[in-house]
């Protein structure tokens, strides 16, 4: 049987689980030291008695198996709790022992329910149930009963007839406790409360799974139920009336002779309830539930104001403690709790918008603020729980102004400053600390001005001692005076009255702290546009004593650009005029040529003549970066002949190049200038000593022989030392660099068409050999601008840039000189890959893929994947040309290759010649192999081909040559290609300055047909993207100078999923 109580069912495991560890210690001790008595053992039910170490008296313990459940109660103190006490599972323990050495008798329980059952239901078909609020040992329970019909002399279905008899006749001796679960069919006469009521109190009995009368959940019931005060021997003594709605504590003010007397009282609807400390019992707090004499109410809204009132409920005031009370007591009392009384008088004011303030103070030295809302002139302080109003007393009057408090704006303030301003939360919800991360000096510098943008009214920062802020703006004036070579830079910087040392100015920028400290111990905030705008002539002047910055006068254009922006500044005359000539940069003065010069200059090559004597007028290096193919070597050569001319005695000028140039050169100089002697120094036997140098007016070399040579060259100090395709220096620590820094020469020169390849810092390498300390050491040029422009696409760092160096570089693109070129048609073909090789393509794709993205998700970062990138990126490019280039075994043919044999086709018919670029050699040798199965002559340039210049020279002179196939690497720089049309880059590089530089082979000064330039590009591969990111990596860098910025160094992780996706 379900509900029958037997050792098995007696779960003490549940209990232990539940129970606290110590009552199921304290039940073990109990058990084991015999202080348990078995009373009754029924078939579902249990008495027993447990011994209370603390009161000394015996428990009363029952036991019963409801069926569905087994509960437990006791009679001890800790019987409120939802948790089983010491006693109950001593008592179980107990029961167990005896239940399982006297098993019930399944049969005779079977067959005693079954006769019992009807008289039972038909016995409480006729029932009332009844509830009684019963005293135990100072607490209190509820307890249920079943009153027979038939004891009634009025009819059980009139409340009011049915009240008036209990209470006339008691019916003690016939109301029986009802313990068991109940519903409609057992009890018809009751109502859905009372019958969810006893069904409440039948679970809670035992405690077992809702704890020990916990009233809380059964007392809103009871307003619909008869209940009544009584005890265990008369259950039914008085009637209770159960308030259905809340009612509210209220303070009555009343002068008398002796003071004035405050009383507390319960308004619960229509009746007033004065309250009497002797007839006040509180029957649950949470919510307060109180029973006063014979009415039990709900109280809504208790703080510590009200409890106080409640445990006291008359209260008198001496007449001399009236004002005291009035100013202090009442107020808070007033916001808690309705208050009334003839000699106050209560003035409602309007509802307004709160005004946050802060009142900030220190405490300890610590810096905290104090949140307080102002209605009008009335002011209220932030709190946890906002009360619908406040009040404040009129001065000097018994009135007393009530201030609407609009609740949900004054949390939505408070919370808009908890974190995001530097605070935490406080002990107290009005006092707002800061967080420990949070400087007070920042707070005050940032955080304040941003509180009184968002409406915030900031008080008693005049007051602050250890924390005191200079609130002027810093002002800053220079004073410049020129040297032979140099400038020296004086600043002051004020804050109001009070200046600052530069040199603590200085250092505070150099450790990019946002303030700095004043004389008077306050603190100036340094704003980040003043920041900004003076840190680079802060961090790249050298101390020259007196509080003065030394600069290179290649820096001029640095200073210039800060002396623009400061609040005053003083210059002497020297720097002056070489200001307005920089100023003035388009109106440089035109120089003759000179005699000895054969050739004639286009316009924008004269220019660049003229700039280059700017250049040696005032002792600057620069680069003449003028596109491929625009005549930069002619303009170079009629600048040096104009050298020798004016000084016949003038040292020797030393061009370095690559040595595929070295012909150039030589055959350029011969042709234009004549009259120089020109010296190549890159064979075996060349010069070892450099007083040779002096013979000769022109000495070419290579970049390989320069690192050589170094030695001896840096012996001797050149006139000129002019570096041509000088992104050969382009690594600032390489060997080569290095090595171009130690020469020694008056005057310096580069040539190239891309001064930035890949990256920014290869501007720095170039400038440290052009104009040494223009752009600042090399850790300060990474930090302060390579890291902004290709990191954070910074474009005020690439226009300051672009400002430094603008009057050392001197560039014009082919655009800009089109009326000396033929036109250029540039096309993207897009070829779809064969069924193979995309297969091929997706495998590697994905491999690569899942590789590289488990690597950057592991934290590793774009440093650690940087060789797997390169490999996966490697492979995917080879099988976009063909597969054969990344599996030899590969018998399936290439969409490319294809498109790519029937152009060459069709353009050898109509009669064109084409340059044919690829990264790859095999790419190369696979073309090669084609062509000779078709009998098609070409010429042939890579990396491993000794006769460059027989390759060049054949293919210019022979028209029955239709192609010249080049390795973009080996032939993309340094040859002379005019004798084509057509150019066709199998594959795209990162670098589209590269391709540039392979298109201008063709595209150049001499050229007298219109060029066609085509890129092959694979559909949905690694080449479409890497068109993509060729186009937006490029634009910051050719903000600073118009060549193309590099990619690969710049990629992102968003890059790296874009390109293997």
């Amino acid at each position: 049987m379900k509900n029958l109580l037997t050792a098995q069912s007696l779960d003490l495991e549940q209990l232990q689980r539940i129970a606290q560890p110590k009552a199921v210690e304290g039940g073990e001790e109990d058990y084991v030291a015999g202080r348990v008595a078995i009373t009754t053992v029924e078939a579902n039910s249990a008495q027993l008695t447990v011994a209370d170490l603390r009161s000394g008296k015996p428990c009363q313990v029952g036991i019963m198996n409801h069926g569905h459940q087994i509960t437990l109660s006791c009679t001890c103190r800790d019987s409120y709790l939802w948790v089983p006490c010491r006693h109950r599972y001593a008592a179980a323990l107990a029961l167990r022992e005896y239940l399982t050495a006297h098993p019930p008798k399944i049969w005779k329980h079977v067959l005693d329910q079954g006769a019992a059952a009807a008289p039972r239901r038909a016995a409480s078909h006729n029932a009332l149930l009844l509830f009684s609020l019963q005293d135990q040992d100072g607490g209190w329970s509820i307890a249920a009963y079943a009153l027979n019909a038939r004891h009634l002399e009025s009819d059980p279905r009139d409340r009011a007839a049915v009240t008036a008899e209990i209470e006339r006749r008691g019916f003690s001796r016939e109301a029986k406790a009802v313990r068991q679960r109940v519903s409609h069919t057992s009890y018809p006469l009751a109502n859905s409360d009372e019958i969810t009521v006893a069904n409440l109190l039948a679970n809670a009995f035992g405690g077992y799974y809702y704890g020990s009368h916990h009233y809380e959940v059964v007392l809103p019931y009871l307003s619909h139920c008869l209940v009544f005060a009584g005890d265990t021997g008369e259950p039914l003594q008085q009637l209770l009336h159960v308030h259905a709605q809340p009612g509210a504590l209220e303070a009555q003010l009343k002068q008398t002779k002796k003071g004035l007397q405050v009383s507390a009282q319960i308004v619960a609807g229509d009746q007033r309830i004065v309250i009497k400390p002797r007839e006040l019992m509180v029957l649950a707090r949470d919510p307060l539930w109180l029973l006063h004499d014979s009415e039990i109410v709900q109280v809504g809204m208790v703080d510590g104001v009200a409890a106080a009132l409640l445990d006291n409920p008359s209260l008198l005031i001496p007449p001399e403690d009236t004002e005291e009370f009035f100013d202090q007591y009442l107020l808070p009392i007033s916001e808690r709790v309705k208050v009334s009384g003839d000699m106050i008088e209560w003035i409602e004011l309007p509802p307004r918008e709160p005004q946050p303030r802060l009142y900030l103070s220190e405490q300890a030295g610590a810096l905290q603020a104090e949140l307080r809302f102002a209605y009008g002139e009335h002011e209220v302080r932030h709190e946890k729980s906002t009360p619908a109003h406040s009040v404040r007393r009129v001065a000097g009057t018994t009135s007393f102004a009530k201030i609407a408090r609009d609740a949900a704006r004054e949390q939505e303030l408070a919370a808009s400053i908890n974190s995001a301003y530097g605070f935490k939360k406080g002990t107290e919800p009005h006092i707002l600390p800061l967080r420990a991360s949070t400087q007070p000096i920042d707070f005050l510098l940032h955080q304040v001005p941003k509180l009184a943008e968002k409406g915030f009214e900031i008080f008693g920062e005049e007051a602050l001692v250890s924390a005191k802020v200079n609130r002027n703006k810093p002002s800053i004036s220079f004073k410049v005076n020129s040297g032979i070579d140099w400038f020296d830079v004086t600043a002051e910087v004020s804050y109001g009255d009070l200046q600052v040392a530069l040199k603590d100015i200085r250092q505070a920028i150099k450790k990019r702290e946002k303030f700095v400290k004043l004389a008077d111990g306050s603190i100036g905030a340094l704003p980040e546009e003043f920041v900004e705008k003076y840190r680079h002539i802060f961090n790249m002047g050298q101390e020259a004593g007196a509080g003065a910055l030394r600069f290179n006068q290649t820096q001029l254009t640095l200073i210039d650009q800060l002396l623009s922006e400061a609040d005053q500044s003083s210059t002497d005359a020297e720097f002056e005029r070489r200001r307005e000539r920089l100023r003035n940069f388009e109106q440089i003065r035109p120089q003759p040529l000179p005699p000895g010069f054969t050739g004639e200059l286009r316009p924008y090559q004269k220019f660049g003549y003229d700039w280059l004597h700017f250049l040696q007028e005032y002792n600057f290096g620069g680069c003449l970066a003028d596109d491929m193919g625009t005549g930069k070597t002619v303009s170079t050569l009629a600048f040096l002949e104009s050298v020798y001319d004016r000084d016949n005695d003038a040292a020797a000028t030393l061009i370095v190049m690559p040595r595929s140039l070295l012909f150039n050169w030589q055959r350029e100089a011969a042709k234009f200038t004549p009259n120089l002697a020109v010296y190549v120094h890159a064979d075996a036997g060349r010069i070892t000593t450099s007083q040779a140098f002096d013979e000769h007016d022109l000495v070419l070399t290579t970049y390989g022989t320069m690192l050589r040579d170094v030695e001896l060259l840096r012996q001797y100090e050149f006139h000129h030392i002019i570096l041509d395709e000088s992104q050969a220096i382009k690594n600032p620590v390489a060997e080569t660099s290095k090595a171009a820094r130690l020469l020694r020469g008056k005057h310096r020169l580069a040539l190239t068409g891309t001064p930035i390849e890949n990256s920014t810092g290869e501007l720095w390498s170039q400038f440290a050999f052009l104009n040494p300390g223009l752009l600042g050491s090399l850790e300060y040029f990474r930090n302060e601008f390579v890291t902004p422009i290709e990191r954070h696409q910074d474009g005020d760092t690439a226009q300051f840039l672009r400002r430094m160096v603008f009057p050392f570089i001197l560039r014009r693109t082919k655009d800009q000189v089109a009326k000396d070129l033929p036109p250029r048609t540039e096309e993207v073909v897009i070829c779809d890959m064969e069924p193979a090789q995309r297969k091929v393509y997706l495998k590697q794709r994905d491999v690569y893929r899942a590789k590289l993205l488990g690597l950057l998700n592991d934290g590793g970062g774009m440093e650690a994947a940087r060789m797997q990138i390169l490999e996966g990126l490697l492979r995917l490019r080879q099988i976009s040309n063909h597969p054969r280039l990344a599996d030899a075994k590969y018998k399936g043919g290439s969409g490319k290759f294809e498109l790519l044999l029937e152009t060459l086709e069709t353009l050898q018919a109509e009669g064109h010649r084409a340059l044919v670029f690829s990264q790859f050699v095999q790419m190369l040798t696979i073309v090669r192999e084609a062509l000779d199965a078709r009998g098609v002559p070409y010429a042939y340039l890579d990396g491993q081909t000794k006769n460059r210049q027989e390759q060049v020279d054949r293919f210019q002179n022979d028209d029955a040559l239709p192609f010249f196939l080049i390795s973009l690497k080996a032939g993309g720089v340094g040859l002379n290609l005019t004798a084509t049309d057509y150019v066709i880059h199998i594959d795209p590089w990162w670098n589209p300055a590269a391709e540039q530089q392979a298109t201008d082979r063709t595209h150049r000064i001499g050229q007298d047909k219109p060029v066609f330039v085509t890129k092959l590009i694979s559909r949905d591969t690694v080449e479409e993207k890497i068109l993509q990111l060729q186009q937006r990596k490029r634009d910051l860098v050719d903000q600073i100078i118009s060549a193309e910025g590099g990619v690969f160094k710049a990629l992102t992780r968003e890059d790296v999923e874009l390109l293997f996706s």
